[in-house]
């Protein structure tokens, strides 16, 4: 007998046709010689796991950025050949990373001194069948990597071992998104390109540089190198908003209506008796809450969900698992969709909302929400 499959009421649809059309606006602001890092940590920013890193693969990107070797093994399992560059390995399972041939961002003394014990354990490396790792400098977001102090160390630990490989050098840029800290993005890249000759003179083979991220590519597009990390922007959000005209929406939330209610004047609906009818009111409770993703700051008014093309305000506190709206001059019926965010009801628009960012939103929808790959 076959097994009937779950049909789920909540899912977040991925548009992967206008991944691609993404992807390719981006190839276009930069040289041809120039690769591209695509960064799929966190599961491809809240979308999915290996699909989007097959299609990015299919589609020629050079590299794969993930955030720590579960990510990045996980890819591995699901056949992924690129090179996937860790962010932030795991010092103590840097067996895994060598095994799983991902390349480590190596930030301090401390992690190349653990990669080097993980590697002497392994006989497969030598001088002419090198570990390439990744090095991370420190230009100004103090968050991880070297700092100048440290430069001259890490390159005499390098050289002492023949069977380590630098293939690249990256900074992070903390403020591209915004002009009023532009000075010190150009300071940021200046005292990156400072540390990169340290590199170039020490070292006879050619290491890769990278600083920009997807709007570093808009808007510091000059700063190009080798290599560029774009996130956010293949994905569909930019803070640019002429690029953000350009670029196609890759993902849409939507559940369906679970029950309509007929509420009397003067009730109360939800949790703490948040949400009041003021006159008599429609309300469809929707099968989707904070366990799924949906932030408790977009109840009570302060977000409208779509149905059949209307907007539906959320009234009363978000639930764990449901959350009601308002469709009292709406035409509806049980199982129709509502759309939480979408094309005409943007994610950038909804992060505005709750003072947040379209990174933490998709991030934030769990894995019980089911993602649905259209092509």
């Amino acid at each position: 007998m076959m097994q009937k499959e779950l049909v789920f009421d909540t899912t977040l649809e991925i548009n992967m046709n206008n991944l691609v059309a993404n992807l390719n606006y981006f190839r276009s602001l930069i040289q041809p010689k120039t690769k591209i890092m695509a960064m799929v940590k966190a599961f491809s920013y809240g979308l999915g796991t290996y699909e989007i890193a097959r299609l990015l693969e299919q589609n020629g990107v050079d590299y794969l950025g993930v955030a720590n070797t579960y990510e990045g093994i996980e890819l591995r399992k699901e056949g992924i050949q690129l090179p996937i560059m860790v962010m932030k390995p795991e010092v103590e399972s840097f067996d895994l990373v060598i095994e799983n041939n991902l390349t480590p961002a190596i930030f301090s003394l401390y992690a190349l001194h653990k990669l080097i014990e993980a590697l002497k354990i392994n006989a497969s490396f030598n001088i002419y069948h090198p570990f390439l790792i990744s090095i991370k400098i420190d230009t100004g977001m103090h968050r991880l990597g070297f700092d100048e102090k440290d430069i001259a160390e890490l390159i005499n630990n390098i050289k002492k071992y023949p069977f380590l490989k630098i293939e690249s050098i990256f900074s992070h840029l903390a403020a591209t998104d915004e002009a009023e800290h532009d000075n010190f993005t150009i300071q940021q890249i200046k005292s990156f390109n400072h540390f990169a000759s340290f590199f170039e003179n020490e070292f006879e083979y050619h290491i890769d540089k990278h600083i920009l991220n997807s709007n570093g590519i808009i808007r510091f597009n000059d700063a190009q190198m080798d290599m560029v990390r774009l996130g956010i922007g293949l994905y569909g959000v930019a803070s640019d908003l002429a690029v953000q005209q350009q670029l196609l929406p890759v993902s849409t939330l939507k559940s369906k209506i679970a029950q309509i209610k007929e509420i009397p004047s003067g009730e109360t609906i939800g949790y703490n008796r948040k949400g009041v009818a003021s006159k008599n009111i429609k309300i469809a409770t929707i099968p989707v809450g904070y366990a799924d993703g949906l932030s408790r700051r977009l109840g009570n008014g302060n977000w409208s969900m779509l149905v059949n093309g209307q907007k539906a305000p959320i009234i009363g506190n978000v639930c764990m698992d449901m959350v009601m709206i308002d469709v009292t001059n709406i035409e509806c019926k049980e199982n129709d969709e509502a759309f939480i965010f979408s094309d005409e009801n943007p994610i950038t628009k909804m992060a505005k909302q709750i003072g947040t960012i379209p990174y933490e939103i998709l991030t934030s929808y769990s894995p019980r929400v089911r993602r649905v790959f259209k092509h």
